[in-house]
């Protein structure tokens, strides 16, 4: 074995040992990773891995961060060559580093190639845990292998004597040129179409500062040519159209364009009209979110109820529910998930220890009430569609009742003697379904052992 062949056989095997090492150092390490941009190779990486780590998994050799295929590499080359037969030894070294090429090379390229294109593809790779979790245990693994190959390479005046031996025959010759035009005229489609000077920065929805409505401003970051191809490209968008022809299908569209349209917002960067029509189309939707926020609050406030004894405490609020459940649940073991699948259609109030579920319509908001007293209160049914009666125990003195898709309660702690048991009166009556205004809801909570469940009818 010569100089230089152990040279590159230590480097090799030091490589790869360094790789096992930072290997183990990574079994707690995690990670998240988030962007928006385009980023093909990372793409292409994520569906060939379904394919990869099961051959990593079953092929002992590439263990380890290859460390078992340079070991293996290293003795058959050593001990042909003390055989007397290193051209064999020179062929299974290759087969037994080749694999690692094959499974460990992808993660490198395709980085790189993503990196050279957008660097914003950085976040699509996990940031620098993502790159110490992925590309540096393969690259690892590759230089090893690339190492053990360069350990066992043939001469370089070897090397250019086969490759003027190929020269010399009379099919490479004739098909050298051919094969050269072939792949100009494949490129040239590729050249064409290619984007070129994209903005590197991908475009994302952005909240409208203030807005209460959750509105998104669609209009795109600044004005100009860069920013509507940023806008245009947006989620891998016309990836096979080059900025100019891009453009030019942009500046088109804006001359076709009329006032309602909606398929051309993408253009608003360069065409003034659709910029001026969705501003004018965002103020209009917040105006009238605004207006029919004061025209809800405005039925709560005009509905106010008037008890008939003076309460200790009265909370109002308005608030609305994804799927109509408006609950309270005092810890974890209290929540029972089988008490509103329990529930009827037409019930309104159900409770268990520690947990206590009302139920509204979904699509309306909620004027409610709650009132807390220290005895009970007199029955009051004029007015109402439903008022159910329920006795409730409290576990830990805390019942705050909330939209059960949010986790958090809009109201302060309805027990007002800490835990114990409590009646608590439930009184609803149904919105105009008509004109959409709110439902509402009365809560009235007292003291009380009764557990039995009664419902109140109008005239009782």
């Amino acid at each position: 074995m010569s100089r230089r062949s152990r040279w590159w056989w230590t480097v090799a095997l030091v490589v790869s040992s360094a790789g096992l090492a930072y290997d183990l150092t990574l079994t707690n390490t995690g990670f998240g990773w988030f962007s928006s941009g385009y980023c093909p190779a990372r793409d292409l990486y994520d569906s060939a891995t379904a394919l990869w780590w099961p051959a990593r998994a079953y092929l002992p050799l590439a263990w380890y961060a290859g460390l078992p295929g340079v070991v293996l590499a290293f003795l058959v080359h050593w001990a042909a060559i003390r055989r007397g037969r290193p051209r064999a030894g020179r062929i299974l070294a290759r087969v037994a580093v080749a694999p690692l090429l094959v499974l460990y090379g992808l993660a490198p390229l395709a980085f790189a190639f993503d990196i050279a294109r957008d660097a914003q593809c950085l976040d699509r790779w996990g940031g620098s845990p993502g790159v110490g979790l992925f590309i540096v245990p393969d690259t690892v693994a590759v230089v090893a292998a690339l190492c053990a190959l360069a350990a066992v390479r043939v001469p370089r005046h070897r090397a250019g004597r086969l490759l003027r031996s190929v020269t010399r025959l009379r099919w490479a010759r004739r098909s050298a040129v051919p094969l050269a035009a072939l792949a100009l005229v494949a490129f040239l489609p590729v050249a064409d179409l290619a984007a070129g000077g994209i903005i590197r920065r991908p475009c994302e929805l952005r909240p409208v500062e203030g807005s209460a409505s959750g509105v998104f401003d669609v209009l795109p970051f600044g004005t100009g040519e860069r920013a509507f191809l940023c806008d245009a490209r947006a989620g891998g968008r016309f990836r096979s159209v080059s900025d100019r022809d891009l453009i030019a299908y942009g500046r088109a569209v804006c001359d076709a364009y009329r006032p309602g349209g909606s398929d051309q917002y993408f253009a608003a960067a360069i065409c003034p009209p659709v910029e001026a029509d969705l501003r004018r189309r965002k103020a209009a939707e917040e105006a009238e979110f605004h207006a029919r926020e004061a025209a809800d609050q405005r039925v709560c406030d005009a509905a106010r109820h008037r008890p008939l004894t003076r309460p200790v405490r009265v909370m109002r609020t308005r608030m609305g529910t994804d799927y109509g459940v408006i609950e309270s649940f005092e810890t974890e073991e209290a929540f029972d998930d089988d008490l509103l699948r329990s529930m009827a259609p037409g019930d309104l109030v159900a409770a268990v220890p520690g947990h206590l579920i009302i139920l509204t319509h979904s699509d309306f908001d909620n004027c409610l009430t709650a009132e807390l007293y220290r005895r009970r209160p007199p029955v009051e049914v004029k007015g109402w569609d439903r008022v159910v009666e329920i006795g409730y125990q409290s576990p830990t003195g805390h019942i705050g009742l909330m939209d059960s898709m949010v986790g958090e309660s809009d109201l302060p702690d309805l027990a007002l003697g800490g835990k114990g048991r409590y009646r608590v009166r439930v009184h609803y009556r149904e919105p105009e379904w008509e004109a959409g205004t709110p439902q509402h809801l009365l809560i009235m909570v007292y003291p009380g052992s009764g557990r039995r469940t009664v419902e109140y009818l109008p005239g009782s």
